[in-house]
């Protein structure tokens, strides 16, 4: 097939701000692609481009598929298949492709590859006795024609439905927005959605409605069809502005995400992001793009309009001095803005006042008989103490550090419950002591961003590299047992940290040992090395981790067997599934594998492969347990129930394990939207 030569040259214009919801005006060959699923009729998205997921921003769009699996995906353009893979989570099934022009197409979560790739994939799949693989080729391999049909849709890796998951990068390889691309058959004439606003102090001093944090406001539509704030707000200091909103698309109910954003404080553009472009390699800088804290407790996804300390590398906003955060210190009234789009640049607007007032607050409470209660959290570079049931109307908090103590007065007081702050800049308290109680704070040592710093303790040793932080982190440390908490869960990071343990009780099976971190769902295996009693890990998170032993290996039942294929569910009670063989007749037979439904089934050679004689199929966990499944298929008769069969694994340590370390039942993999 000829290549066709097409010069396309991005322009950049920051001309046109006023006018455009676009903040780096590039030039697209629109009409050049064609839609990849059912071109030239009405289709609908369940997600599109930038939406927040977690742990990254979404690429592409979402095209459904009408709830169900199998339809044509078509190549968008002329050019050739420059990779694949074949993978348990992510893309799943997976093509990308390269045009003339440079730009870059991409098809996740495919059910099949089309002729004659899907042959080679499955020879070069038999060649390395693999289910997952991935695959480079070269430009005269596979070209292919626009318009001809390269795979079916499916719902395979980590889709939580059916659906056709479609990028279109550029030639650096940087996403970009398909809708821009001049689709005609996707359809929106709806603006976005305004669901909740917060406002954030950002400095120890700050005030919102007289206090330090978080505040809610909830955003009405008026009979103009913009939206307000009823609420009184006042503010004295720096804060910024979170944003909770959606988009809704013509004939579907999916929520997606906005596309851009633009804040104004008295008319002054202050903030202004867009997500019509961005690096693959940064897309989990998404974590500080948003409130990671709110999503990690809460679920929401709130992005801020402002630039956190730390967020310095997504290449989505405009370049402002103020990067948002706000600054009132007067007595005035303050007029606030916040204008957002969605791709077809349909808009919605939210106005509300704020008034710049330093309100105070009452300083005392009613003394209490009920033991006092003490609770404290980090707020950025603050130390926020909150305390119940005080003895006296104005009780101080003591700060006690290792060679010194300070008295803190109440900041203000609510409902009853006295606030104290404390600006962690000029040091780290090991307790709070007031009116008798006594709170460890567990605070250790301050790790800056942008430097290599060790930390050893107690048989425990940390190092973050200089690019582990976002921001300065005040590390907290716990240990208890096998169970190790190293920093809080809200706290977001760029990079993984390394950890040594040794831990104070006696690890009796180290081979089968390793960490695991600790969420509010689930249980996910830490690859642990053990040398001279310490276990060595690395995590890309802080929070809670826990020391487990897993000798038990994975379990199997065919629930299929018959000459053209069999099937069988397979899981693990704790470390998860590693790898996963199948042969018969000693002859190796190619397998595929749904995470989402922990099921196996066999993929013929070709279509005269008869699959039938000594079944065997061989398991391995990630703790290197080993299982052994055989059966039979007979030539003639079929099978859908459970079959029975031996495990060939070593028993004898399992009850050292269950004593040293509660057995969970398997979990399957967290689904992640793609």
């Amino acid at each position: 097939m000829k290549l066709k030569n097409l010069l396309v040259i991005f322009l950049f214009s920051l001309s046109s701000f006023v006018t455009s919801a676009q903040n780096k005006q590039l030039t697209y060959p629109r009409g050049y692609f064609l839609f990849p699923i059912n071109p030239n009729q009405q289709n609908y998205l369940a997600g599109g481009m930038g939406d927040l997921r977690a742990d990254h921003f979404h690429a592409g769009i979402d095209i459904k598929t009408q709830g169900r699996e199998g339809l044509p995906v078509y190549a968008t353009g002329d050019g050739y298949i420059s990779e694949v893979r074949v993978q348990t989570n992510g893309y799943g099934n997976v093509i990308f492709m390269t045009h003339p022009n440079g730009f870059i197409s991409v098809y996740g979560h495919l059910k099949t590859f089309a002729e004659p790739l899907a042959s080679y994939i499955k020879k070069k799949r038999i060649e390395n006795q693999t289910f997952e693989i991935k695959l480079t080729l070269k430009p005269n391999e596979f070209e292919v024609a626009r318009g001809q049909v390269i795979g079916t849709s499916g719902n395979t890796g980590g889709s939580a439905g059916p659906h056709l998951h479609f990028e279109i990068r550029d030639t650096r390889n940087i996403i970009l927005n398909p809708l821009n691309f001049g689709f005609t058959e996707i359809k929106d004439d709806l603006p976005p959605i305004f669901q909740q606003i917060i406002i954030k102090t950002l400095e120890i001093g700050s005030r919102i409605n007289g206090e330090f944090g978080k505040k809610l406001f909830y955003p009405q539509k008026t009979a103009d069809k913009t939206y307000q704030i009823s609420q009184a707000i006042t503010a004295n200091g720096k804060f910024g502005l979170e944003l909770l909103a959606v988009d809704k698309m013509n004939g579907t109910n999916n929520s997606n995400g906005i596309s851009c954003v633009e804040l104004l404080v008295d008319g002054n553009e202050t903030y202004y992001s867009h997500l019509e472009q961005y690096s693959n390699e940064i897309s989990h800088d998404i974590n500080v793009h948003n409130d990671y804290a709110i999503e990690q407790t809460q679920g929401y996804r709130f992005q801020k309009l402002f630039q956190d300390d730390g967020n310095d590398e997504l290449n989505i906003y405009k370049p402002i001095v103020s990067r948002g955060k706000i600054n009132i210190n007067d007595g005035n009234t303050h007029q606030v803005t916040i204008r957002i789009w969605d791709a077809y640049e349909n808009k919605a607007t939210l106005n509300f006042i704020i008034k710049g007032e330093k309100t105070e607050s009452s300083k005392t409470i009613s003394p209490s008989k009920q033991p006092t209660v003490i609770k404290h959290q980090i707020e950025d570079n603050t130390l926020l103490i909150k305390a119940t049931n005080l003895k006296t109307i104005n009780s101080v908090a003591t700060l006690k550090f290792a060679k010194s103590t300070i008295d803190l007065p109440i900041s203000y007081a609510k409902n009853n419950e006295a606030t104290y702050l404390w600006d962690l800049k000029k040091g780290l308290p090991d307790s709070i002591l007031i009116d008798g109680t006594t709170k460890a704070t567990n605070l250790k040592k301050i790790v800056i961003p942008a430097e290599q710093t060790n930390f050893e303790t107690d048989g425990l040793s940390l190092n973050f590299e200089y690019n582990t932080l976002y921001d300065t982190l005040y590390l907290q440390t716990v240990q208890m047992a096998n169970t190790l908490i190293i920093g809080e869960p809200t706290v977001p990071l760029r990079n993984k940290f390394d950890i040594e343990y040794q831990p104070s009780i006696p690890i009796l099976l180290p081979d089968k040992t390793s960490v695991y971190y600790l969420s509010k769902r689930e249980r996910t295996f830490l690859k642990t090395q053990f040398k001279q009693n310490k276990l060595s890990f690395s995590s890309k998170k802080l929070g809670k981790f826990e020391i487990l032993t897993d000798t038990l290996p994975p379990k199997a039942s065919i629930i299929r067997k018959t000459p053209d294929v069999f099937m069988a569910r397979i899981s693990d009670n704790l470390s998860g599934i590693k790898n996963f063989k199948a042969f018969i007749n000693d002859q190796y037979i190619l397998t595929d594998y749904d995470a989402k439904s922990s099921t196996l089934w066999s993929v013929k050679s070709d279509s005269t492969q008869k699959l039938y004689g000594k079944l065997k199929l061989v398991l391995e966990d990630n703790q290197g347990n080993l299982s052994a499944f055989e059966t039979t298929i007979d030539s003639l008769k079929t099978s859908t129930l459970p079959v029975k069969i031996n495990t060939k694994s070593k028993r004898k340590n399992e009850s050292k394990s269950r004593r040293q370390s509660p057995q969970l039942r398997a979990k399957r993999p967290k689904r992640k939207h793609r």
